[in-house]
């Protein structure tokens, strides 16, 4: 029994045959009771008629043999069961016609005869005399007239005939004992099946994403909405978030091979031609100036990689200290305007007040605004960059604001995955790595805080984050 199915089938199907065989045996017993208790009660009723009219036959307190072989008679013509009468002395005084043996004989002691002498009733099992040709189930009643013990009745029914019905409803109990066994073999097959084949079908959908399968789905009934179509669709999500992250690691993988290839390439051709002659020597310097900006863009680029690597459980490095963020941001915006002034971008400021203070990791929240002013920066042509900040509802808002080239709908959705560009093309970003804005989203994340962008294809994008106020 390997199989998960198997053995709860075996185990179900053993559990309901040892409770009906058990409730079987326990109904066979209280029938088996019931019955001879009937026999008893049915034994005791003739006796006590034999008895009646025994004692109907003393006349003036004289016994009339006569009128009570009379009425034995007749009362053997109604009776189904065998019976005869002895004296006190075990003389054979009547019997029932069914007994051949003629009265007056003696028959031996029985057991428990004296108990009977004294007045008692006894049951006896067996034959007594040797009257019988099989054994029975034997009354011996005491009759009485005055308080003695005149006469016993001995009133009998085959055991034969009790086993007979005994064994009628063995096979009646044993017929639906069998018909209970089938049915609950089915039903336990179908009951079984229901729990067990949909985990089969989920092992099956399990091991083809096990190999990369990621496609793989399991079918779940809209009108079904029980515990497995839970799993079903919890396993579907799983599979469906599986092939989007598979659909992002060919993706980063791609982004990485284009990001490594272009800068190698470069510097592997410029070699070449120095090396073949095809550059002459007075031409060194430039084409090594290059070669080194493109040493930079992948030692940036292997930065960039370790650095992310490396802020998985970033939220257990923050130094969190207080500190005004429109300082923060002012000094930032100083340092950077010599990227802007090449392009004759503005960088501008919008605080709501001058000093706002923060509680947070400084030295991330200034890689966050830096990263996000770059990025501005670099998609913007002309016009303006500006940062504002604000305290709304318990938290302060920082926004990076700019008049680039803005995002579609679905690039704002990715803009904060790895690798991703938005710029496909690279025209713009050519020594991006596609990973600032995913180190962003990553330290926001840290300080369990929330960033979310704006965008208007062709008329410019506002990232706006939170931080939290510092503490009065």
């Amino acid at each position: 029994m390997k199989t998960t199915f198997a053995k709860t089938f075996t185990y179900y199907i053993i559990m309901i045959i040892v409770s009906f065989f058990l409730l079987s045996l326990g109904f066979t017993e209280i029938y088996r009771g019931y019955f001879y208790n009937e026999q008893k009660d049915e034994l005791l009723n003739q006796a006590m008629k034999i008895s009646d009219v025994y004692n109907a036959s003393y006349i003036s307190d004289k016994f009339d043999t006569d009128a009570f072989y009379s009425e034995i008679n007749v009362l053997d013509k109604y009776m189904d069961y065998s019976f005869f009468v002895t004296d006190k002395n075990l003389r054979i005084i009547t019997r029932s016609k069914d007994i051949a043996v003629h009265t007056d004989n003696v028959i031996d002691k029985f057991y428990g005869y004296n108990d009977v002498a004294e007045g008692h009733i006894q049951w006896l099992q067996g034959n007594i005399g040797d009257l019988y040709s099989n054994n029975r189930y034997i009354l011996c009643f005491p009759i009485t007239h005055k308080t003695n013990v005149e006469a016993i009745a001995f009133v009998s029914v085959p055991l034969t005939a009790l086993s007979k019905n005994i064994n009628r409803v063995y096979i009646i109990i044993a017929f639906f004992l069998a018909l209970a066994a089938i049915l609950g073999f089915v039903t336990i097959y179908w009951a079984v099946s229901e729990f067990v084949m949909p985990l089969k079908r989920l092992n099956i959908a399990a091991n083809h994403i096990s190999r990369g399968n990621f496609d793989e789905r399991i079918e779940v009934t809209d009108n079904i909405d029980d515990e497995m179509s839970e799993l079903y669709r919890s396993f579907n999500l799983m599979a469906e978030n599986l092939e989007s992250l598979e659909e992002r690691r060919r993706e980063v993988v791609s982004n990485i091979s284009h990001d490594l290839r272009s800068p190698i390439t470069s510097i592997r051709g410029f070699l070449q031609a120095m090396l073949d002659g095809t550059i002459s020597e007075d031409k060194y310097r430039h084409y090594l100036e290059i070669i080194y900006n493109e040493t930079g863009r992948l030692n940036q680029l292997s930065d960039s990689i370790l650095q992310l690597n490396m802020i998985g459980n970033v939220s257990e490095q923050l130094e969190k200290t207080v500190f005004n963020i429109n300082a923060v941001i002012s000094d930032l915006l100083d340092l950077m305007k010599v990227r802007s002034i090449p392009k004759g971008l503005e960088l501008k400021t919008n605080f709501s007040r001058d000093v706002l203070m923060v509680n947070a990791d400084e030295d991330k929240v200034k890689r966050i605004i830096i990263n996000l002013v770059d990025n501005a920066i670099k998609f913007t042509e002309k016009g303006s960059v500006t940062v504002s900040s604000y305290k709304s509802n318990h938290k302060v808002y920082i926004s990076v604001k700019d008049t680039g080239i803005g995002l579609t709908e679905e690039e704002c959705a990715r803009v904060f995955e790895r690798f991703y560009k938005a710029d496909t093309s690279r025209g713009m970003d050519k020594s991006g790595s596609g990973l600032g804005l995913a180190i962003v989203h990553e330290f926001i994340k840290a300080h369990e805080q929330d960033i979310e962008v704006k965008s208007v294809k062709g008329e410019g994008t506002e990232f706006i984050f939170t931080l939290d106020p510092a503490q009065k």
